[in-house]
């Protein structure tokens, strides 16, 4: 009978229904360990037909020790834990779970957008400083008056599905949206009625500057010293996507002079980032520990997919999404 070996978080009612097709065996990751030691992940891999991981690292040399295994299912947008040119060689077919957290990083943009300018945390700090019961009457009302986002401008780069979800989203709020993407199509934009732009425009016209992009070699650094003289100084700088986009000093830097009004952080050079991190001395950053897909929403998509995935693999078929479509499945043993 097929056996698989699941890793990552996957809803138990999908375990069940993987339990009728095959031999399930489960790891219940915890905070304190959330990923099993080498020794004993490759003692459990060696019997399994079928992997569903999220963080184990699945290397040319762990696929040479696991003949028996015929299939990865990363639980992941992008499966950079896996050798894929290794997998195809060896006729083990992955695949991912794309857009799963899309939402849930949709939402989190926004809520961070709108914690910059509400000035949500330093006025929840002063609060609990003392300063709304002891300083003077309205003192906090005039010190911590925020802006709206409707009426402003929002500018997106990338529009993949997190970029167009926000998109969606922020014209709710009744925001103009522009957007910076080489590969969005214009009659795309104009179906979302975003205005796209190129990159210099967006920042200069942008009141919050929100970035979805992935990093390649293009896009690397992108956001710099000289993008950071183009925006406003009243402008809000939101990454919830790689902490690669940007130049770690120079977002600093223009944080210190003042040349950007804040930023909304959910992605850091150094994870996790030190208590001692200078990004964490501004008032005017929002900083959080890069959750963007933790909801338990995110684990019903994924494990939805790698459902559909699996059993078409049983049945069969193959996957709707398979990442290495070249590979020649290896056969049963």
């Amino acid at each position: 009978m097929t056996r698989i070996f699941i890793t990552s978080r996957i809803s138990g009612p999908i375990i069940s229904a993987l339990g009728e097709k095959a031999e399930v065996e489960v790891y219940e990751r915890s905070a304190e360990r959330p990923l099993l030691p080498e020794q004993e992940f490759m003692a459990r891999l060696k019997k399994a037909d079928i992997l569903v991981t999220e963080a184990d690292q699945i290397t040319a040399s762990v696929l040479e020790k696991c003949p028996k295994l015929r299939m990865v299912a990363a639980t992941r947008g992008d499966p950079v834990n896996v050798d894929i040119n290794a997998s195809t060689e060896k006729g083990v077919l992955v695949t991912n779970t794309p857009g799963r957290n899309a939402q849930a990083v949709t939402e989190l943009t926004v809520a961070l957008m709108i914690m910059c300018a509400r000035r949500i945390l330093p006025a929840r700090e002063a609060m609990l400083d003392g300063d709304w019961a002891n300083k003077p009457k309205g003192w906090i009302y005039l010190n911590f008056q925020g802006n709206e986002l409707n009426g402003r401008t929002a500018g997106l780069v990338g529009m993949g599905a997190i970029g167009r979800k926000v998109a969606l989203l922020l014209q709710a709020f009744g925001m103009q949206v522009l957007a910076y993407d080489p590969y969005f199509a214009k009659e795309q934009a104009e179906s979302l009625s975003v205005e796209l732009t190129g990159l210099d425009e967006l920042l200069r016209r942008s009141d919050f500057v929100s970035l979805h992009a992935p990093v390649t070699k293009e896009t690397k650094g992108m956001i710099g010293s000289e993008q950071f003289s183009m925006m406003k100084s009243t402008a809000i700088l939101i990454n919830s996507a790689r902490a690669g986009l940007v130049d770690e000093q120079a977002m600093l830097a223009a944080l210190k002079e003042k040349r950007i009004a804040g930023a909304g952080l959910d992605v850091f050079h150094h994870e996790p980032l030190a208590v001692s991190d200078p990004i964490l001395e501004f008032d005017n950053v929002v900083a959080i520990p890069h959750i963007g897909g933790a909801t338990n929403d995110v684990i019903r998509h994924q494990s939805d997919m790698v459902h559909d995935d699996i059993v078409a693999f049983l049945d069969g078929r193959l996957p709707k999404n398979l990442v290495n479509r070249s590979v020649v499945p290896k056969p049963a043993r």
